[in-house]
């Protein structure tokens, strides 16, 4: 259940992992599952694979091309504080039909 909820909003997750710890890949993801109590743990190519579109959207860099250090750009923050406006307008409505008492 979780995988489809993960994949689907992968972006945010993975942008806010970075905009507070930025690393390699293998650090995001595994910071990625220790916030998430290890409910997330995406596979390594989906991560991959979603770090390269991030990176091709410029909304991250390598910080240390090196050690494949990804970090936020400011396009990044920005889309951050978008996806995650989305977000939480979009739990809002949701626990507004679900928190709704049974009659």
């Amino acid at each position: 259940m979780h995988e489809s909820y993960v994949r689907a909003h992968l972006d945010l997750l993975l942008l806010a992992v970075i905009r507070d710890e930025p690393g390699n890949a293998t650090a995001v993801m595994r910071e990625l599952r220790e916030r998430s109590g290890g409910r997330f743990t995406p596979s390594s190519q989906l991560v991959y694979a979603a770090l390269h579109h991030l990176e091709r959207n410029r909304l991250v860099q390598l910080a240390d091309p090196a050690r494949r250090r990804y970090e936020l750009t400011d396009s990044g923050r920005r889309s951050l504080a978008t996806k995650r406006k989305a977000w939480e307008s979009f739990v809002k409505g949701v626990q507004g039909v679900v928190r709704r008492p049974v009659a």
